[in-house]
């Protein structure tokens, strides 16, 4: 049930958009909690480090206004943003140390899970994100390496999306180099009146719709149910359950030069580095689940890029949530190739399907914001009734690329911060895709996927030898030109 507050002095900001709806109901039911975007900084010594921290994040609360409000009648058609007029640091920043015994990048990963398990609390009146700090114990080692902290940056769906996640970072890593020698954060802050929030994406983006694509909204609508096509038989884990929400993830790390040869190669055929992971995904489900019959795998858009002209300019880097997103499918007769492809055939096979994609997101771009996914959205009466609806059903998808694209690295300077590693996580999908690539990287750096998933959902033994096969198509593709299909 959603709790209504009693406390006539909560003032609203504004009300929830169309998408920001959608996702707080899907957070009331624990079908999506949130999302992750941490990053790795190096630390230059001599740094007051937690006080820094907190001075940057007191800086970034003050000048992006999505990090300063709750959320009033989560899973209500009528949501609203509520002003949070006090907000103290303590209780969006922790800071957590790692034995030198630990595998940090485990520590790491443990700590995505146990967030994207988590539910948010007393959403009216504490903003649904937090930071944790975590960072190895001593201030250097001895043998001279670098200090680090993984900074982790977990959020609400309704405050922003993955793009938002990655900005977050770029605006902590400028405010932490801009900072005075012995920065000071105040233990709370306070904001007397009503943030000033981005308008959601249905207000800063010109939607429209064709007759065309009218004509198809309203057949699908209402066509009756013996001319409502069956659903594709496809794999797609075990059925949605709403009472199973455990996070895993699994990591996989490209390097710098093998991500340079990755996007050389992936431009010479003629496609993008997300339609060669789709089809990377495809050759490694498909020879690993041979009773698969067909996939079906999707991709998030970010809408940024089709902000209205008339908008303010300034939302095109503000924290807020502006996406889209489409299927692919790939055919039995698809996965029956893949199953059957013997050593170098599957190269071909790979950069054909990579091209496929690459021209569905192509298509799908050029057209909008004409007839997207958002006029059928506007059309929902009410979330918590359709959400109902899913659990027991099977799941619409295999899989999901989300690329959050490149962090862009300012020159290292002596004395400052620089990140060297970013790992974003989409949280467990209860009630849709039954895993997720989610993929970001840094300039001249690495890239890192992060590969979550529901317990039980997917076999272990699936995710490990995606993880691997991701690693292994990639590192052969950088090392002899050919992605050959033997595990």
């Amino acid at each position: 049930m959603v709790k209504m507050t009693n406390n006539p002095e909560i003032r609203t900001a504004r009300r929830l958009g169309i998408l920001e709806t959608g996702s707080a109901a899907y957070h009331l039911f624990g079908l999506y909690r949130c999302v992750i975007v941490s990053a790795h900084y190096d630390v230059p010594p001599n740094t007051s480090s937690n006080e820094a921290i907190l001075a940057a994040v007191a800086n970034l609360i003050d000048e992006n206004p999505m990090l300063r409000v709750g959320i009033r009648g989560e899973g209500d058609m009528e949501a609203y943003f509520t002003h949070v007029p006090e907000m103290r640091l303590s209780d969006f920043v922790e800071f957590r140390t790692w034995g030198p015994e630990e595998d940090h990048d485990e520590c790491l990963n443990d700590l995505h899970c146990e967030l994207h398990d988590q539910f948010w609390q007393n959403i009216e009146t504490r903003p649904p994100w937090r930071v944790v700090v975590g960072r190895p114990s001593g201030v250097r080692e001895d043998n001279g390496a670098p200090l680090f902290e993984n900074v982790v940056f977990a959020f609400h769906h309704s405050l922003m999306d993955g793009m938002g996640g990655r900005l977050f970072h770029e605006k902590l890593l400028a405010q932490l180099n801009s900072l005075p020698a012995n920065p000071a954060a105040p233990e709370v802050l306070s904001f007397p009146e009503p943030p000033v929030l981005p308008e959601p994406q249905e207000k800063v983006i010109d939607y429209t719709s064709t007759l065309s694509g009218r004509a198809t909204l309203l057949w699908k609508r209402y066509r009756p149910w013996f001319l409502t096509p069956a659903p594709p038989k496809i794999w797609a884990g075990e059925p949605i359950d709403f009472d199973r929400h455990k996070a895993r993830l699994v990591t996989v790390d490209i390097p710098p030069a093998v991500v340079i040869t990755t996007l050389k190669e992936s431009r010479a055929h003629g496609t993008s580095l997300t339609g060669l992971l789709h089809a990377l995904v495809l050759t490694s489900l498909s020879r690993r689940i041979p009773t698969a019959p067909a996939f079906i795998s999707s991709t998030p858009i970010s809408m940024r890029p089709y902000i209205s002209p008339k908008a303010d300019p300034a939302i095109k880097d503000a924290l807020f949530g502006a996406v889209t997103g489409m299927s692919h499918e790939h055919s039995s007769s698809a996965v029956a190739a893949f199953q059957a492809a013997k050593g170098d055939e599957i190269n071909d096979l790979i950069w054909s399907h990579a091209r496929k994609v690459k021209d569905e997101l192509k298509k799908k771009t050029s057209t909008i914001p004409a007839d997207d996914d958002m006029e059928v959205l506007a059309t929902v009466t009410d979330w918590k009734a359709l959400l109902r609806k899913k659990d027991g059903q099977p799941r619409p998808r295999s899989w999901e690329v989300s690329n959050v694209g490149t962090l862009p690295a300012p020159a290292e300077e002596a004395g400052k911060r620089s990140i060297h590693r970013m790992l974003f996580t989409n949280g467990v999908m209860v009630a849709s895709d039954p895993m997720s690539v989610s993929v970001a990287s840094v300039k001249s750096g690495p890239l890192t996927m992060g590969i979550t998933w529901n317990d039980g959902i997917v076999e272990d033994k699936i995710i490990e030898g995606l993880k691997e096969d991701l690693a292994t198509y990639l590192r052969r593709l950088h090392e002899t030109g050919i992605i050959t299909g033997e595990s």
